[in-house]
């Protein structure tokens, strides 16, 4: 597995850089460690270059997590986002490993891993944990779609994810739950329409399940009331040294403003590390995941509350 980790030696990046180490330990990966010097004109930044270089070849010797890893030093100029895709495609990179925001004031840092997330031809792992081992637990919200599909196909081909406790959730609404109260039905009534919905989508998640030949996976499976985002958020904290693995539709625009981003509004929150599977694209070799099926047409009714971006 190739892996191109991206640094600016902040605290937040030296946890991509010792996550991005324990997973090529595991995998037996090569690594790129690559650092952008952000500037217009590429003479002025020379001396920066070269600073970087040292800064970057010093952090290869000293983070115990790169010992003995095949680490490849990278220090380019130019716009960060568009340089770590150029490099990721040039290098041919299977994952993408970057560091979190730690602060919510830090919206160039968060625009930088949304460009990330919706152009990379591989899948992106945002790291906002500290890395004291490998991943424990594995959390993969579905809902359904297509990129729950390949988020779902991902987690079952990971070689450093094997031994790790899987868990499936789906999140769901149960539609007019709110007006029950104001037409004065019983409480123990709605908790029985609430426990009704649950048990439908618990029947839809094993069908999904069923449909990409995973029914027979030691994984769990949870059905949450809630808001997607809020029951991601929630079921991880319980959870220590956990990873959420997400598709996204990649969506842009005035689309994406319709349907919101789940998978964004995860990021933004603290909580687990996330890695985030984009839309197969034509000509990128499938990397981390297998060819996930399409599902559109295996179940009938669609999640309430989408839980990709």
């Amino acid at each position: 597995m190739n892996i191109l980790v991206a640094t600016d030696f902040t605290f937040r990046s030296q946890r991509a850089v010792r996550r991005a180490g324990i997973l090529a330990g595991q995998h037996g990966g090569k690594l790129v460690l690559m650092h952008v010097i952000d500037g217009p004109d590429p003479h002025e930044v020379v001396p920066d270059l070269r600073e970087a270089q040292r800064m970057i070849v010093e952090q290869i010797a000293v983070v115990p997590e790169l010992h003995g890893i095949s680490c490849e030093p990278l220090v380019v100029g130019g716009c960060p986002p568009h340089a770590i895709l150029d490099a990721a495609a040039a290098h041919e990179a299977d994952l993408v490993v970057v560091g979190a925001a730690l602060r919510a004031t830090a919206r160039y840092s968060r625009r930088t891993v949304r460009s990330l997330i919706r152009k990379a031809p591989c899948p992106v792992l945002v790291v906002r944990q500290p890395a004291a081992g490998p991943y424990r637990r594995v959390v993969v919200p579905v809902d359904f779609s297509d990129a729950s599909a390949r988020a779902l196909q991902t987690v079952a081909s990971l070689k450093p994810l094997n031994g790790t406790h899987v868990t499936v959730v789906h999140a769901f609404e149960a539609l007019g739950k709110p007006k029950l109260s104001g037409f004065g039905v019983a409480r123990e009534h709605i908790d029985s329409y609430v426990e009704n919905w649950r048990s439908s989508f618990a029947e839809e998640v094993e069908t999904f399940l069923g449909a990409d030949g995973l029914a027979d996976r030691d994984w769990s499976r949870r059905v949450e009331e809630g808001p997607p985002d809020k029951v991601i958020v929630r079921l991880t904290a319980r959870m220590p040294s956990t990873l959420v693995v997400m598709g996204t539709h990649a969506r842009t625009g005035i689309r994406k403003a319709f349907l919101g981003s789940v998978t964004e509004d995860v990021l933004i929150a603290r909580g687990a590390d996330v890695l985030v599977v984009p839309p197969l694209r034509s000509g990128v070799s499938p990397g981390w995941e297998s060819s996930a099926h399409t599902v559109a047409d295996r179940v009938e009714r669609p999640a309430l509350r989408a839980v990709t971006a």
